[in-house]
């Protein structure tokens, strides 16, 4: 466990100096690798600097599938894009209702194009009025996949923020209000307090790890390269006010 951590962290450091757009592909290639995934994608709408209409992809998919899906004309039936711009929540793709002909086809084609049966998609509501979803698949069994979630979940939905907050510094989009949780504003505020993570999963009632994830879910939607930088953008927010 404490090697993939290092690996999480440095993936997370790498994702923040990814130069240009072109360089996202590499970066969804290494978390594939990292975890033992069978492919990872992000696909957005409406970023603000784009020129054109056009969604954003990055994906690690094959050419083949990419262009059999728009040749196919899946967009009208992907239930991955239409349940997640709606949702909220990660949708584990196994909820889909596959009874249809249509679905069990898609699903069955993109299966023999290389993507994995078990995908898990992450909504991203971005402050711009941008939509986004990264999505990871395996071909795992579901007892695996649901030790895989068990214990990477919170890794892959900060590591989907950190992927969108890159594009956007690639796409040049301006930085503009940040809204936390209750959770990541505690567990920033206490670390600005001089407190250590362990020190702070006390006061709190949390685990270590669960402190971890608010702080790293914080410093993506800060944007900011490590802890400390996240709490000074969130003193500069004033993101603590009225937070005792």
């Amino acid at each position: 466990m404490k090697a993939l951590d290092k690996i999480y962290y440095d993936i997370v450091d790498e994702i923040g100096s990814v130069p240009t757009s072109s360089d996202v592909k590499s970066m969804l290639n290494r978390v594939v690798q990292s975890y033992g995934l069978r492919t990872a994608a992000y696909f957005a709408v409406n970023i603000p600097s784009s020129t054109t209409d056009d969604p954003y992809l990055a994906v690690t998919y094959s050419d083949d599938w990419v262009e059999h899906y728009k040749s196919e004309n899946y967009i009208r039936i992907d239930p991955v894009l239409r349940e997640g711009f709606s949702a909220v929540l990660p949708i584990d793709w196994r909820k889909f209702d596959l009874k249809g002909a249509k679905l069990r086809a898609f699903f069955g084609e993109a299966s023999e194009f290389g993507l994995g049966r078990q995908g898990l998609t992450f909504p991203i509501r971005g402050r711009h009025g941008e939509r986004a979803l990264f999505t990871i698949t395996s071909d795992v069994s579901d007892a695996e996949w649901d030790q895989t979630l068990r214990a990477f979940k919170r890794d892959f939905q900060v590591l989907a923020y950190h992927i969108h907050n890159a594009i956007l510094r690639t796409e040049t989009v301006e930085e503009e209000e940040v809204h936390l949780s209750p959770r990541e504003i505690e567990c920033l505020k206490w670390v600005a307090r001089g407190k250590t993570v362990s020190e702070t999963a006390t006061i709190l009632s949390l685990s270590d790890r669960t402190v971890r994830f608010y702080l790293d879910l914080a410093r993506a939607k800060l944007n900011a390269t490590n802890v400390t930088h996240a709490v000074a953008k969130a003193l500069n927010m004033s993101i603590f006010f009225g937070v005792r």
